[in-house]
């Protein structure tokens, strides 16, 4: 046989012995496939850059008339980097599933002897093809635990996103509460200067006394002082909702969604349901224990030695003939049987079912905390607007109409007029209170996800949000 055709039919076992494993399949998640297909060819762009600096798409803002909760939460997930870099460790994680089925490559090696000899200038020459066989199913249970790993990426995309939107949600409310007590602390000054103006008045008319007016004065101080207050937290808000969105700038548009719109929740027992059931901490914690398990059978298998066979043909131009060398080789587990690995991998998978029961009761305390505290502002909102809000506002009303037919004096009508604008401050922070609780809940439970789908068609901007 020449040595060519020997050659060349090695080479073709070895190609054929060394196919790789299966490809990788697509995540169908369709907030990743949004942000990859917007940003992946962005990033790219932006990678070898060397340090330039590059614009990323526009936000959309200046398509928007008005700035929804809705639409916020959706541009933060539209352009959140945290979500992107989580994307891409999902992509990194599939390339290593990929990576971990593929098939060792074989070998090639080339050899010659007396060359030059005057018997045979070729001397003898021989080629070795080597190709080491896999056993144990090590290449399985390797991509298992890739597998392991691409899932628990998968995870904390999600648990990524719900994470941006309850910081976005919780924003977009703090700034709307704090507008609303800019709001009230602007009408209370303004009260406060008005009977400023009336106790000066009735002073230099001698109806009422200096105390009165220097009484009136230092309201109006300390109505001053809260109405500064409350607009350094309103602007103070109003920048933590761009940065939880992602904007460097000022938002100008009106947040339209209001406090009094009230979140809808399931019961605390779905709540829980859903909790344990859906949570990304859950299926961390879980994927945890499939990998460890997948993990120690790995280990197992590394104790069975893999098998490497070569085969290739010697050609001696000395002798004038041609022969076919092959051999097998394999290590001998004598000392080193991968003990120390199994041992180190049993634990681990011991551990992981043990930090279930962990993740499990946290989330249970938390999901108690965050649903008490909705309990809580819900009924206190509600009490303020269904009993002491109206009767705040009854006693102004008799207070006022008495004030003008000079029934009581200025600092009563005051008084009542501080106790109603108070008082909705503190609905105001109670409502506030509320879709805090209503978006941490919302967080911890992963069933509600507004932003995954497309605005009606008769809702504004639809065309923006597509």
């Amino acid at each position: 046989m020449k040595p060519n055709i020997l050659i060349f039919s090695g080479i073709g076992l070895a190609l054929i012995s060394g196919c790789a494993g299966p490809l990788d399949q697509r995540w169908d998640e369709p907030t990743y496939r949004a942000i990859q297909s917007r940003y992946t060819e962005h990033d790219k762009e932006v990678a070898g850059l060397d340090g330039q600096e590059h614009s990323y798409p526009s936000f959309g803002l200046d398509t928007l008339d008005v700035l929804s909760v809705e639409d916020a939460i959706r541009i933060a997930i539209e352009h959140s980097p945290e979500l992107r870099s989580a994307g891409y460790r999902v992509d990194a994680a599939s390339g290593r599933v990929l990576q971990a089925g593929l098939y060792p490559n074989p070998t090639f090696s080339f050899g010659g002897e007396s060359l030059g000899a005057n018997a045979g200038n070729a001397g003898e020459t021989n080629y070795i093809f080597e190709q080491e066989i896999v056993l144990g199913g090590k290449l399985k249970k390797a991509r298992a635990v890739a597998e392991s790993d691409r899932l628990a990426a998968r995870a904390e995309f999600v648990a990524q996103e719900f994470s941006v939107a309850s910081r976005v949600s919780r924003a977009y409310y703090a700034s709307v509460s704090a507008n609303e007590r800019l709001a009230k602390r602007e009408e209370l000054s303004a009260l406060a200067s008005q009977l400023l103006e009336a106790a000066s008045s009735r002073v230099e008319a001698g109806s009422a006394s200096l105390p009165d007016q220097l009484r009136a004065e230092v309201v109006f101080e300390q109505a001053q002082i809260e109405l500064d207050a409350a607009r350094f937290d309103a602007k103070a808000a109003m920048q933590s909702l761009s940065s939880a969105i992602g904007i460097e700038g000022e938002i100008e548009l009106p947040l339209i969604s209001s406090v009094n719109q009230l979140p809808e929740l399931p019961s605390h027992e779905d709540l829980l349901a859903a909790t344990l059931d859906a949570n990304s901490r859950i299926s961390l914690a879980r994927i945890a224990i499939i990998r460890a398990k997948q993990a120690h059978k790995l280990a197992q298998s590394q104790s069975t030695p893999n098998i490497v066979l070569s085969v290739g043909p010697r050609y001696s131009d000395i002798d004038s003939e041609s022969t076919v060398d092959a051999g097998v080789s394999f290590r001998i587990p004598l000392f080193d049987r991968n003990q120390g690995e199994i041992k180190a991998t049993l634990a681990e998978r011991l551990s992981a079912s043990s930090q279930l029961r962990a993740v499990q009761l946290d989330l249970l305390a938390e999901v108690s905390q965050a649903w008490s505290a909705y309990q809580s502002a819900y009924a206190a909102a509600g009490r303020y607007q269904n009993q002491l809000l109206p009767k705040a506002e009854k006693t102004l009303d008799m207070t006022r109409q008495m004030y003008q037919s000079q029934k009581t004096n200025y600092l009563r009508l005051l008084d009542a007029q501080q106790v109603v604008v108070e008082s909705r401050i503190a609905y105001v922070n109670a409502l506030q209170r509320l879709h805090e609780a209503a978006s941490l809940l919302n967080e911890l439970s992963q069933t509600n996800a507004p932003w995954r789908n497309p605005r009606d068609e008769d809702q504004p901007q639809a065309e923006v949000n597509q």
